[in-house]
This record gives C-alpha cells, sequence and structure tokens, in this order.
C-alpha cells in the first residue's frame, strides 16, 4: 500500500499522572549533531519504525526506549489528532500524539543516547500564565523569539509546547 503524503510518520506519547499531583511526562533530548531538536524539551517519541504495528505501538516503543516506561495498548486515554511538526528548514512531518493517564508519577530510567533528562511537570507549572514568555531559544538566532515556558534553565516551545498547551487548553 502506498503512504500518503497525509500519513503520520511519528509518534509520541502524552503521559499524565494523577498523583502526586498532576503532571505530564517530558524528556530533554541529549544533545546530537545533525538532530534539529538537539537539547529541547520533547515528549516521548519518534518514527515509526517497519517493525511497529501501528503508530500506537510506536509510541509505546519509544516510551519504553527512551524513559524505561512499559504501558500495555489497554492504557490509551485517547488518541489526538495527527499535528505537523517542521523545522524553519527542511520536510515537515506527521506526528501522532497518544494520550495515557497513570495513577502515579512512574520512574524513569532516561536513556543517554536519547534523553539526558526524564522529568514529571506539574499541570499547573504549565497553566501558570505568569510562565509563559515569548522568549529567544538554543539554536535559534537571538532576535527571533517564540512562545515557551522555561523548565530547569531550558524552554519548552515550539511543537512540544504548542502541543502541550494545546491540549492542557492553555491560553
Amino acid at each position: 500500500m502506498m503512504k500518503s503524503m497525509a500519513d503520520p510518520e511519528a509518534a509520541v506519547a502524552i503521559v499524565r499522572a494523577r498523583a502526586p499531583e498532576e503532571s505530564i511526562l517530558l524528556i530533554r533530548r541529549t544533545e546530537r549533531a545533525g538532530d534539529p531538536w538537539s537539547g529541547h524539551w520533547s515528549l516521548p517519541g519518534g518514527r515509526r519504525d517497519p517493525a511497529d504495528p501501528d503508530l500506537l505501538h510506536t509510541a509505546l516503543r519509544e516510551l519504553a526506549e527512551e524513559c524505561a516506561i512499559l504501558l500495555a495498548p489497554e492504557q490509551l486515554e485517547a488518541a489526538l489528532p495527527a499535528s505537523s511538526v517542521g523545522r524553519l528548514l527542511g520536510p515537515r512531518m506527521l506526528v501522532a500524539p497518544f494520550v495515557f493517564f497513570v495513577d502515579e508519577q512512574l520512574p524513569t530510567i532516561a536513556d543517554p543516547e536519547e534523553a539526558v533528562e526524564a522529568v514529571w511537570v506539574p499541570v499547573r507549572i504549565l497553566r501558570d500564565p505568569s510562565r509563559h514568555a515569548v522568549q529567544s531559544v538554543p539554536g535559534m538566532p537571538p532576535d527571533m523569539q517564540f512562545p515557551g515556558i522555561e523548565l530547569n534553565g531550558v524552554p519548552l516551545w515550539g511543537f512540544t509546547y504548542k502541543l502541550v498547551t494545546g491540549w492542557l487548553g492553555v491560553k
């Protein structure tokens, strides 16, 4: 079967914990030459592997690889509409986001090949209007400014910021 240009090529996992307080899991990507998202905050996820039966399995596989969190397909809460991620230079890609709810924050082990850290970010921080600011971001010219939130000294911005704030209904 031919792959249509509108088919998502990658998937991300939005893992939302209820306790000790409502939070979501974010990773900070390992800095690597040639990676347009090097050092950025992102959701666990990545490109579909030919061995993945579907994009839900891509999200689950990437979550296990990047954070050592094993979830089952039955833990899927919602599949959000595919969203386009792009670089200022280069092709755009459609990404399928999948939402999972867990009772409590799960321990993470960041795979150093993929992530320098994996953190549970309280939703109250993401919803706090005083934390949102237009700012310059690493790897971009200083005169280019983007909306984002500072987390551990690194801005959460771009695709992940838009996806998370849109999903949470943050204005």
